[in-house]
């Protein structure tokens, strides 16, 4: 096997489990989707005394889109990686036999009739193996770029609780609520966020 084997073999396991993180992360974007929906027709009854909140909602259904497109893009990039890798783990075990056969016809009569297909072997799975390092570059980048826009969250929930301020107290409950509901669900997703991150940083250079 070649030097790349274990890299990828270990990146195989990473992308599989990233995608499993990231398909749960859909099912809470479509909780914070409907927690927007709830929001907003509670806005709708309350009247003008809660017009701020009710632009709210539109940043927090922004939000949960926003999520839910980068957790589906990160997921296919996770289906691709482990795709690829299965293909540059074959491309190595070629390029091994291939290697091994070329050590074993060294002086041999037209031994070296084996090089054009060693050589072109080392080519394809160099080839392979730079399109996956980028593949999981950019998954990781990704990853650490969500992580970064779900802080967004934690200012929508506090700007929530300000505007339940300006309601009555029966429907403060409401508001607040709402604004509870966003930083938890937030807080999920960062969880399963920095799990995937966590993988990739454990990796051995």
């Amino acid at each position: 096997m070649t030097q790349h084997a274990p890299k990828i073999s270990q990146y195989h396991v990473i992308a599989a489990v990233v995608a499993a993180e990231l398909n749960q992360t859909l099912s809470y974007c479509k909780q914070i989707n409907l927690t927007a929906s709830n929001a907003q027709a509670a806005s709708a009854r309350v009247g003008n005394a809660a017009l701020g909140f009710k632009a709210l909602t539109g940043f927090i259904d922004d939000l949960a889109s926003y999520t839910m497109k980068a957790a589906t893009d990160i997921n296919q990039l996770a289906h691709q990686a482990s795709r690829l890798a299965t293909e540059t783990a074959r491309a190595a075990v070629a390029l091994n036999h291939f290697q091994q056969a070329k050590l074993k016809a060294n002086g041999a009569p037209y031994g070296d009739t084996i090089n054009p297909a060693v050589a072109a072997t080392q080519a394809h799975h160099s080839k392979l193996q730079q399109e996956f390092d980028r593949l999981i570059d950019k998954m990781e980048n990704q990853l650490f770029e969500l992580k970064r826009n779900l802080r967004t969250a934690n200012i929508l929930a506090s700007i929530c609780r300000i505007e339940a301020c300006r309601v009555d107290t029966a429907n403060q409950t409401i508001f607040n609520d709402v604004a509870n509901r966003v930083d938890d669900v937030a807080q999920l997703i960062r969880r399963r966020v920095d799990h995937a991150i966590t993988l990739f940083g454990n990796t051995a250079p």
